[in-house]
């Protein structure tokens, strides 16, 4: 206790309890809550098939809040059902989005691969020479051996030359 005021904590407490009165009579006036199947996903786009199965419609809004808004919905949506409901400009704009999305990786993966292409004839000339420096290299190695061979022999003689002295 911050000031000493008994008042404040038995009005949260009141709060407390009234809300927990509320939780426990939504629990019992909702425990039978109606489970739908899973259905298709319509929260991003254009919807695609209803939760019932019927397919989308357009239809214009009448409402005081939304004259003339478009929306989509579907033919039974007045049997008390959950039914879909998206407006369209809603769902055009998330249309374009995720088209603007797959346009940019697809421009990255051009670049990419141009990227690559382009470097392409300096990465073959790098391997050519790789190559001939791998000749040259067996060619060297050949002439070292060759030239230790000749200096044994040539050892071997001077040896057989000095002990035949």
């Amino acid at each position: 206790d911050y000031g000493g005021n008994d008042s404040s904590h038995t009005e949260d407490r009141e709060v407390e309890d009234l809300i927990r009165q509320d939780q426990a009579e939504l629990n019992y006036n909702y425990a039978a809550t109606v489970q739908y199947p899973p259905q298709p996903e319509v929260e991003f786009g254009f919807p695609q098939p209803c939760y019932c199965g019927g397919q989308p419609k357009l239809a214009t809004s009448r409402t005081v809040n939304d004259p003339g808004r478009r929306y989509y919905t579907c033919d039974y949506v007045n049997d008390g059902d959950c039914h879909v409901h998206k407006w369209w400009d809603e769902a055009v704009m998330e249309e374009m989005r995720a088209r603007d999305t797959h346009t940019l990786q697809l421009s990255e993966k051009v670049d990419y691969l141009t990227f690559w292409n382009d470097y392409d004839p300096q990465l073959n000339k790098f391997k050519d020479l790789q190559n001939e420096t791998e000749q040259k290299l067996v060619r060297l190695e050949k002439i070292v051996s060759e030239l230790a061979e000749k200096r044994t022999r040539l050892a071997n003689g001077f040896e057989y030359f000095v002990g035949g002295m």
